[in-house]
C-alpha cells in the first residue's frame, strides 16, 4: 500500500481529509486539532511533507481564503487501497481510456475478475457530467458493483473495450447512459454490450474548485 511507512499522524491527516465533505475547506488548526496536534506549525510541516510527497494537494487561492487541500490518488491508496487504473473519459462521444503512458489499458485491467468488492479511483477527462460536479481533472473513488440502482452514476464498459462515466437508466433489455451537461444526450446501447463496473461513491475536486 502506498502509505506504509508514512508517520502514523501523517495517515491520520489522511483519514481526516477522507472522512471530509467534498466541499469542506478545513484550516491548518482544525486539522491539528482534528489529529491531536497542538501547533499549527506541527501540521503545517506534516501538510508540507505529504504535499512533497504527492499524498495532497493544494489549491492556490486569494490569501484571505482558505486554501484547498484534497487527497490525490495516492493519498487514496494510502488510506483506502483504492489504487488509481487508470483516466476514464466524460467527454463529447465515447472515448478510450488511457493511461500514463498513452496505453489504452483501463478496460483490460478491469476485465480481470477478482473476488470481492474492491474500490478503486480514476481521473476524468472531458466535460460531459459537469451537472454532477464532475469536471475535467477530478478523481472519482469508485465501488464494484455490477447492479447498482438507476439514476447512479457508473464507470460502464462498452462493449468490452471502451470505458466511460454516465448516469445509469434501464429500459428493459436497453441500457441508457445519459450525459450530465446540459445537453440532452444518451449512449443506448442493448444490455448484454454494457458492463457495469462500478459506482461513483466520492468526487475529489481538482485543487482550486
Amino acid at each position: 500500500m502506498a502509505g506504509e511507512g508514512l508517520h502514523p499522524r501523517r495517515v491520520e491527516i489522511l483519514r481526516y481529509l477522507a472522512r471530509l465533505g467534498t466541499d469542506e475547506r478545513p484550516s491548518v488548526a482544525e486539522i491539528a486539532r482534528a489529529v491531536g496536534l497542538r501547533s499549527t506549525q506541527t501540521a503545517h510541516h506534516h501538510l508540507k511533507l505529504l504535499e512533497a510527497g504527492g499524498y495532497i494537494e493544494r489549491g492556490e487561492v486569494p490569501a484571505h481564503q482558505r486554501r484547498p487541500v484534497r487527497l490525490t490518488a495516492k493519498g487514496w491508496e494510502a488510506v483506502s487501497g483504492a489504487p488509481l487504473l487508470g483516466r476514464v473519459a466524460a467527454g463529447p462521444g465515447i472515448e478510450a481510456i488511457v493511461d500514463e503512458g498513452g496505453a489504452s489499458s483501463l478496460a483490460a485491467e478491469l476485465l480481470v475478475p477478482r473476488p470481492g468488492r474492491r474500490r478503486y479511483t480514476v481521473t476524468v477527462t472531458g466535460d460531459s457530467m459537469t451537472g454532477a460536479r464532475i469536471e475535467e481533472g477530478d478523481t472519482l473513488l469508485v465501488e464494484e458493483n455490477e447492479d447498482p440502482p438507476d439514476g447512479a452514476v457508473v464507470l460502464a464498459l462498452l462493449r468490452g473495450e471502451t470505458v466511460t462515466v454516465k448516469r445509469l437508466y434501464r429500459d428493459g433489455d436497453m441500457v441508457r447512459l445519459r450525459y450530465q451537461n446540459g445537453e440532452q444526450r444518451e449512449i443506448v446501447l442493448p444490455a448484454s454490450e454494457v458492463r457495469i463496473q462500478g459506482e461513483v461513491i466520492k468526487v475529489i475536486h481538482s485543487p482550486g474548485r
